[in-house]
């Protein structure tokens, strides 16, 4: 596996954003991750790339993440700004500031039971889908795949260089960090990786059986549905053995 830095990268990506040229492996994609300098964390992108990026440009304007009239109220220095809106020559740590703004005005309303609100139950094909990923994530990866080096502090806040989540049916980029936060805080996990539909997350940790019998019951609650229950307890009870754990955060 080679990485590539591009000094040209899509404006949609608040990062420092590595090309990954194969061939690789999941085992060199982790080792990639773990090599984040300090200060940073590594994000990779996953399937799609470009339904992704439609996407995240679109929940970053519709939930005001970098512009709107709260820019000037939360202290940002005018000079950042051309219309009302970032200029585009800002660095990226400029623009992640103003983007870590953007989510905290928004974090305060949302909540983790929020995403429960959301209809993510796995039907027949999206079940199969979920299966083949955990079992083999590099098979579903985009041929244009990024390693995004973002500089913050925490996984979950990877989210601020690559927010996703547009669609009324999916969930929002901020509840996508409460989902984010609640796995690494409680059980370890740890953001690795986000798709047009994929969210990846790296096991650092063994879960004892309480905390692994408590996962799996709101995985269960979050993806199954009636008639389905067992099948996706058995996906996810086998997906909790491996270092890889690939959740949906669509319909």
């Amino acid at each position: 596996m080679r990485l590539e830095l591009d000094p040209q990268s899509d404006d949609r990506l608040i990062a420092q954003c590595y090309r990954v040229h194969g061939p690789f492996s999941a085992a060199d994609l982790l080792k990639a991750y773990d090599e984040a300098p300090t200060g940073h964390q590594h994000l990779l992108t996953l399937e799609d790339l470009g339904q992704a990026l439609y996407t995240s440009m679109h929940a970053s304007h519709y939930h005001d993440l970098d512009s709107g009239d709260w820019l000037l109220a939360a202290g940002i220095d005018p000079g950042w700004l051309e219309d009302g809106y970032p200029r585009e020559d800002l660095s990226v740590a400029q623009r992640l500031h103003i983007r870590r703004l953007g989510f905290g005005r928004l974090l305060a309303q949302t909540s983790l039971d929020s995403i429960f609100a959301k209809d993510l139950r796995l039907d027949e094909d999206s079940l199969a889908e979920l299966t083949a990923a955990n079992a083999d994530l590099v098979s579903q990866l985009d041929g244009e795949c990024y390693l995004l080096r973002i500089p913050v502090q925490r996984p979950c806040e990877s989210l601020y260089g690559f927010a996703n989540g547009y669609f009324s049916c999916d969930l929002s980029p901020m509840e996508n960090f409460r989902l984010a936060e609640h796995l690494e805080d409680h059980y370890g996990y740890r953001l690795f990786g986000l798709g047009a539909s994929l969210i990846a997350f790296r096991r650092t940790r063994a879960l004892d059986a309480q905390q692994a019998a408590t996962l799996l019951d709101l995985l269960v609650r979050l993806y199954a549905r009636d008639g389905n229950q067992s099948q996706v307890r058995e996906l996810f009870n086998a997906s909790l053995e491996r270092e890889l754990l690939v959740l949906r955060y669509t319909e």
